[in-house]
């Protein structure tokens, strides 16, 4: 009698040891995914940096001057002249932002700002800590870089908006453009900017109503565009516009 219970006792707590011993190599296999993982983005976003800030010489001869500037504590690429205006509203840590970043801003740009028809206002409407943080950073980078870092960050915004570490990964980032942590440090930490940051949104939001981002108000029609649209939605109003003026 007593073997008949003990031996099924045997067998379960073997199967038991067996478990845990597989889930603990799940475990410790998954762990090393993740960490292959985040090594493999910091790798991704190292090389990026270096593609995007590239010499003096290099952009003079590979890239259209956008005349990078800040107007009304707004970040501004394009002809100050140009006949249509874009106002774009925007958080660094939203991913709508992201995906209108990747997948219809350069065209745009390459289309319209390069060919002086179109200028492009980046307007600040961070939404959570992280995002206040890299807009401070921003305004610190030299008006030049300013464009590609801006582009970084969200092409690699999984890398550093939602992690607890935030500001020390746009430390690092910040680092490639050849800006000392403590200069970083001391622009995120920048009330006086903070303020106007904040005064700025709240005046654009009375006048425009932004509820999300990112939003868009095209000039002179002043028609709103909300969310991460394709191009096709954009070009259609800018020829029409640009029709009307001529």
């Amino acid at each position: 009698m007593m073997k008949k219970v003990i031996l099924p006792v045997i067998i379960c707590l073997v199967v038991l040891g067996v478990s845990i011993s597989i889930l603990q190599w799940r475990s410790q296999d998954a762990d090393k995914r993740m960490i292959a993982k985040v090594e493999a983005g910091n790798e991704e976003a190292a090389m990026a940096f270096e593609n995007a800030v590239a010499s003096p010489e290099e952009k003079t001869a590979n890239k259209i001057d956008i005349n990078p500037r800040v107007e009304n504590g707004s970040f501004v690429i394009g002809d100050k002249n140009a006949p249509v205006t874009i106002s774009e509203f925007s958080s660094l840590s939203c991913p709508h932002c992201a995906t209108f970043h990747a997948n219809s801003l350069s065209n745009l740009k390459k289309d319209y700002v390069e060919s002086g028809k179109v200028k492009f206002v980046f307007n600040d409407f961070p939404l959570n800590k992280p995002a206040v943080d890299g807009s401070l950073l921003l305004k610190c980078i030299d008006v030049k870089d300013r464009y590609d870092f801006m582009e970084i960050l969200f092409s690699q915004q999984s890398q550093w908006a939602f992690d607890g570490d935030h500001r020390d990964k746009l430390k690092q980032y910040a680092a490639l453009l050849g800006v000392s942590s403590d200069k970083a440090e001391t622009c995120m930490n920048d009330t006086d900017a903070e303020r106007a940051m904040f005064e700025n949104m709240r005046t654009n939001n009375q006048k425009y109503q932004v509820k999300s981002t990112p939003t868009f108000v095209v000039l002179p029609s002043e028609k709103v565009i909300t969310g991460a649209q394709n191009y096709g939605v954009f070009s259609t109003e800018i020829e029409r516009l640009l029709k009307d003026t001529n």
